[in-house]
């Protein structure tokens, strides 16, 4: 008779590391979702999270119906919102009704913290109440066939927990695949702005037709790209703290609406493109009885972060999508606030969306800030510019560069900073709009202009920039165009009859708040824009440059613009003035 033995050396050494094993897999603790505390069992952390923070996922899991992935989703975006605000373990009271916009979006796929063990055990998780008390019934029916049945018994039990983690594995599995999908269309998307930035807009009279054609069959789906990539490029961090900490912009909405609460207070205000939420959370703090901040980039889900660490998410409701195509939780506002601007006042052409909102929601009455905008034109001599920027092609370590050089029959419109010395000529004003009342359609126009020179020079360039004011009432008149085209100075400059630096309606007999971005004011974000001449002109004092100029939206993105200029040179001599000349620019 054979006498069946387990020796140190044999079956229990095995068995040991095997326990091991278990133990060290299936007691690994897992997080809260809202507070630091940890469990080993999901479904203790689950009654707990509906206990102390008043969320029933089980039960909400069951209600809307949610698959393993958007189960997924509501873990990573709790978790996310946990890392963003340290007083958000102590929510007592958490809710989703399913029609949040993160149950669909892949990104919150990607775990929140590292190796949370929760999002494995999801899957094998039964939610309900009574299957979790039979699931411990048949946990107690191993154990008794385990004494019945001994080793065959061990075995088995080992062989249905070594298939649940299989299965955990695969999980984990499909969701690193996800994330390296999720990875590969972010970098898909930035190939193709890399195309479209440096390749798409090379002037090649060289390029075959068959590559040519198809470019064109291709420009409608360009525009959609184009679409996505404007947004895109709004959720990053760089680009904001570059507007917040530009304080001509900030400290100018922030005053407008600080100074003027009386107007604030009580009201429903829309904040067209909220980004980190600024402005939404200046109009709180002025007493606005209610904010709705809407943005389409992914920087709202970092806006809705500071509004709650500011407690302001009884005031304000943040809402993601473009807001040609929402439907917002009122019927009317009072107020649309809005920081639309792009160089050159109209670049990226926010302002047409902010038109819409306000056809769409802007109750009668109701005011816009900023109110209005202005656009003038200067010119400048800066032959340190011209060599930094056009010459400096001509000897780049001892190689002549020309082709970086504009030589094609469109020049790209330059954005920099041009010191005030500069300026060698009076302003036009080229466009005036009042947001109250302007159309899309009226964003493209054609002006005339009459420039004078303010000092014998050597004209480089033409210089663009804009101002733009804040009433405290969309009827309030704006400056009289006399006022407006007041030659500028410096802010040491007392003579009554020019516009300070810091712009018309900052003086103290206004009625507006606002802002200059020209070369007399603070330098902004925005800068100037740079209309270089390829024949520079010789001017004497008194000399004008008379001409057109005319600004459309480029008909292959819509968010770029296309810029002519029409001009001529009319000595203060009386000598004939010289042929008209014409120059074409693009803004990209």
């Amino acid at each position: 008779m054979s006498v069946l033995s387990y020796s140190e050396s044999g079956f229990d050494t095995q068995d040991d590391r095997w326990d091991d094993w278990e133990d060290e897999e299936m007691n690994t603790p897992m997080k809260c979702l809202f507070c630091v505390q940890t469990f080993q069992s999901p479904i203790v952390l689950f009654q707990h999270a509906k206990q102390a923070h008043g969320f029933d996922f089980p039960k909400t899991r069951t209600t809307l119906g949610l698959d393993f992935y958007q189960s997924m989703r509501v873990v990573n975006y709790i978790r996310t919102m946990g890392l963003s605000d340290p007083n958000f373990e102590h929510v007592s009271g958490f809710t989703i009704d399913g029609t949040e916009a993160f149950l669909n979006d892949d990104a919150y796929l990607k775990p929140a913290i590292p190796d949370d063990n929760l999002l494995y055990a999801l899957d094998e998780l039964d939610l309900d109440d009574s299957a979790s008390v039979r699931s411990t019934s048949r946990v107690g029916s191993l154990s008794r066939s385990f004494k019945a049945d001994g080793l065959e018994s061990l075995e088995s039990l080992r062989e249905r927990e070594l298939t649940a983690r299989i299965r955990a594995l695969e999980h984990q599995l499909g969701l690193r695949e996800r994330e390296v999908k999720y990875v590969s269309e972010q970098f898909d998307e930035y190939r193709q702005m890399v195309k479209r930035q440096f390749y798409d807009s090379i002037d090649d009279n060289g390029v075959d037709k068959e590559v040519a054609d198809s470019g064109e069959k291709g420009s409608g789906s360009e525009e959609v790209d184009g679409s996505n990539y404007y947004f895109n490029s709004y959720a990053g961090n760089d680009i904001h703290m570059q507007m917040l900490q530009d304080k001509v912009r900030t400290e100018g909405y922030r005053d407008f609406i600080y100074d003027n609460k009386d107007v604030f207070k009580g009201k429903v205000v829309l904040d067209v493109g909220c980004g980190t939420g600024i402005l939404s959370m200046f109009a709180a703090r002025a007493g606005a009885a209610k904010v709705i901040a809407v943005d389409n980039s992914d920087i709202i889900h970092k806006a809705r972060a500071n509004v709650i660490e500011n407690k302001l998410e009884d005031v304000i409701t943040l809402v993601k999508g473009k807001i040609e195509d929402l439907e917002l939780p009122v019927d009317k506002v009072d107020i649309i606030i809005s920081e639309w601007m792009g160089y050159f006042l109209l670049f990226e052409a926010m302002l047409d969306s902010v038109l819409v909102a306000r056809d769409r929601f802007l109750a009668p009455g109701g005011l816009l800030a900023p109110s209005a905008s202005y656009i003038y034109l200067t010119a400048i001599s800066d032959e340190e510019y011209i060599n930094d920027q056009i010459n400096y092609w001509d000897s780049v370590y001892g190689f002549k560069m020309s082709a970086m050089k504009s030589t094609g029959p469109v020049i790209e419109a330059d954005v920099d900073v041009v010191p005030a010395k500069s300026v060698a000529a009076s302003r036009a004003l080229i466009a005036e709009i009042d947001h109250g009342t302007a159309t899309p359609a009226a964003l493209d126009f054609s002006n005339s202009f009459t420039l004078v020179a303010t000092r014998d020079s050597t004209i480089h360039a033409f210089l663009g920039y804009f101002d733009v004011a804040f009433a405290r009432s969309q009827a309030t008149p704006g400056p009289s165009h006399a006022e407006l085209t007041l030659p500028v100075c410096d802010d040491d400059d007392s003579s009554a009859q020019q516009v300070s630096g810091r712009a018309l309606w900052k003086q103290p007999e206004s009625s507006m708040n606002g802002f200059t971005t020209g070369p007399h004011g603070t330098a902004t974000h925005w800068k100037q824009t740079v209309f270089v001449l390829r024949e520079p002109i010789q001017a004497k004092q008194g000399d004008e440059v008379c001409g057109q100029f005319t600004c459309r939206k480029s008909t292959t993105n819509p968010r770029e613009l296309d810029l002519d200029i029409s001009y001529y040179h009319v000595p203060k001599d009386g000598t004939a003035q010289t042929v008209t000349k014409q120059l074409s620019y693009q803004l990209r």
